[in-house]
């Protein structure tokens, strides 16, 4: 088995605390081969969507991108589980932040990604470099994301 198929094969065993279980309840195809995208529920319920691209080499590194995001998964204990276990298999990341009311209010307060709250999560998982993907624009500024590389 190798890295991808062993994330995979955890998420659809689900991430157990307190009593609840987040779990991989959908799997699509992607726009092309190597990409696929996931739903992951809390309890029966979509609580967040995520592109995965798996990489092409030797052009293109692996990535993740977390969306869609329902605000009771952030400050949660699955919010750093999933991080933990996304790290040990993704070398870039992002995370929308839109419905993470802290780290928003930081970063509108000119506060740098790395010391934000999302932003300590992800060094923590070994994301060394940050970036804020928000760049208001006039509707055409795509969502308020952090970049996480290692």
């Amino acid at each position: 088995m190798n890295a991808f198929e062993e994330f995979i094969e955890t998420l659809k065993e689900g991430i157990v605390c307190k009593g609840k279980r987040l779990y991989l309840s959908k799997r699509d195809k992607g726009r092309f081969a190597e990409e696929e995208n996931l739903t992951l529920s809390l309890d029966e319920r979509s609580l967040l969507f995520a592109k995965v691209f798996y990489g092409r080499k030797p052009y293109w590194r692996e990535w993740i991108e977390l969306f869609n995001i329902e605000p009771e998964f952030f400050s949660s204990p699955f919010e750093d589980e999933l991080y933990q276990l996304i790290s040990r298999h993704f070398g870039r990341i992002f995370v929308e932040y839109y419905e993470d009311r802290e780290t928003s209010f930081q970063l509108e307060k000119g506060v740098p990604a790395e010391n934000t709250r999302l932003g300590q999560k992800l060094i923590k998982c070994g994301y060394k470099y940050l970036r804020n993907w928000y760049y208001p624009e006039g509707w055409m500024e795509g969502g308020q994301k952090l970049q996480g590389e290692k």
